[in-house]
């Protein structure tokens, strides 16, 4: 039985391959663990016009909303080339969307779909071929137990986020988060927050080191800090070998000495969600940290020699010209050295989306296919929500002004290969002037 799983190409993005398909890695690694032929395909970044669909028995196919026509046209190519296979969704909006009852938006070309995580509940798919049913579930316990990424399943170089300069490889050291902020679905995936042990993490890097050459590592955890004394020794194992790598912090619960700890495993990098410089924002979003402890995170990791990065979310309930001024008024006094703004989308699942009353959200529209957090060059995915403080026409252009403000900001250090484009366009724009 052949198994062919699919990574969708995003079309929107600011950059379709940043990153290896981690989620299919490890489904992979726990199908072929079991003595299953798999391979990946991954789309990301290809035109459909290059597209080459291998024969299989069964596609595996994840999805994001605003990709949800996309892996539906995939499913139909697949069908095409494999008549008598079965198609097969996954992901976290897969998730969502049965949860939350909305299996309407779900493509008829699925014959079944994967709820949760998928590396245990897509064996018992394959043991009921071609039998299967609708929905497969099964949670995971000790994440050790899992087999680890095989990476040689995708090209590696392939991928375009890089650290210092160096291609880097994406490993989690945990699932899920402790927190419970209201406009993150993570928490429809994985209902409370599972750990690697500190010895797994340090021997899969190890692994990568020798078999790959690679030295240089993105932790994707949500919140690579939250347990303190697992990550702390997680970095006392990781600082013999050499590697560099960035990571999530959390303000208000980092500590300086935290990053005095990361800096000396390695990190060059620290990124935060900030979301917001508005306190009213932060305490609607359930951030549980405040403006100040944003700015204190911030400056410690300036202090430590750390690159900064902050994410902020614009048009989140509440968002107003007041709210962005507060934002605007943060920066200029934090001076993070590098930024990412993402458009708020009210995903099924997130509690915005279970009550939105509570977050004084009037109206949400539901054309998933406009759910895009950041758009082509630097442009914001579009405002889905009405709200008492602002229509969605209102906040479009609040968010307009606002990403034109802080698209003048230089940012400091090693960038991207798409920021450095950017950052390049307007310098050459201003040069017109």
């Amino acid at each position: 039985m052949k198994i062919q799983l699919i990574h969708p190409p995003h079309p929107a993005a600011l950059e379709d391959r940043l990153d290896a398909p981690l989620g299919l890695l490890y489904v992979a690694s726990s199908l072929r663990r079991a003595g299953h032929n798999v391979a990946i395909l991954d789309l990301s970044g290809i035109e459909r016009s290059r597209w080459k669909i291998p024969e299989a028995d069964i596609y595996g196919i994840t999805s994001f909303l605003p990709t949800m026509e996309i892996s539906a046209d995939i499913a139909r190519l697949c069908k095409e080339r494999s008549p008598e296979a079965k198609i097969i969704g996954g992901g976290a909006n897969f998730t969502s969307l049965v949860e939350m009852g909305l299996e309407q938006y779900i493509p008829e070309e699925f014959d079944s779909i994967v709820i949760g995580a998928g590396e245990l509940a897509v064996l018992d798919l394959v043991a009921d071929m071609p039998n299967i049913k609708p929905r497969y579930s099964r949670p995971i316990g000790d994440l050790d137990s899992l087999a680890e990424p095989d990476y040689s399943m995708v090209d590696l170089r392939s991928y375009q986020r890089k650290i210092n300069g160096h291609s880097m490889v994406s490993v989690l050291t945990s699932r899920g988060c402790s927190m419970r902020c209201s406009f993150c679905v993570v928490n429809v995936l994985y209902k409370k927050a599972k750990f690697r042990s500190p010895e797994a993490v340090a021997k899969e890097i190890q692994g990568i080191i020798d078999k790959y050459g690679f030295r240089s590592f993105n932790f994707m955890d949500d919140t690579f800090l939250i347990d303190k004394p697992r990550t702390h020794k997680l970095l006392e194992l990781l600082e013999p070998l050499k590697i560099t790598f960035r990571c999530h912090g959390r303000a208000g619960f980092d500590t300086r000495d935290d990053y005095i700890k990361l800096k000396k495993a390695g990190c060059k990098q620290i990124c935060w969600g900030i979301e917001s410089g508005s306190q009213f924002i932060l305490d609607q979003m359930n951030k549980r940290a405040t403006v100040i402890q944003g700015k204190q995170a911030i400056a410690w990791a300036k202090e430590l020699g750390i690159l900064d990065r902050i994410f902020l979310i614009v048009g989140f309930p509440g968002e107003s010209e007041k709210t962005l001024d507060d934002t605007r008024r943060f920066i200029e006094e934090a001076d993070p050295s590098q930024h990412f703004v993402s458009t708020f989308q009210p995903y099924p699942g997130t509690d915005v989306w279970r009550e939105p009353a509570k977050y004084g959200v009037t109206k949400i529209y539901r054309n998933f296919s406009r759910y895009i957090q950041i758009h082509g060059n630097n442009l914001g995915g579009g405002c889905n929500v009405d709200t008492w403080w602002a229509s969605q026409e209102e906040m479009d252009s609040l968010e307009r002004g606002f990403r034109q403000w802080i698209g003048d900001r230089v940012m400091y250090g090693p960038l991207q290969d798409y920021e450095r484009k950017i950052e390049t366009e307007e310098i050459q724009c201003q040069n017109l002037f």
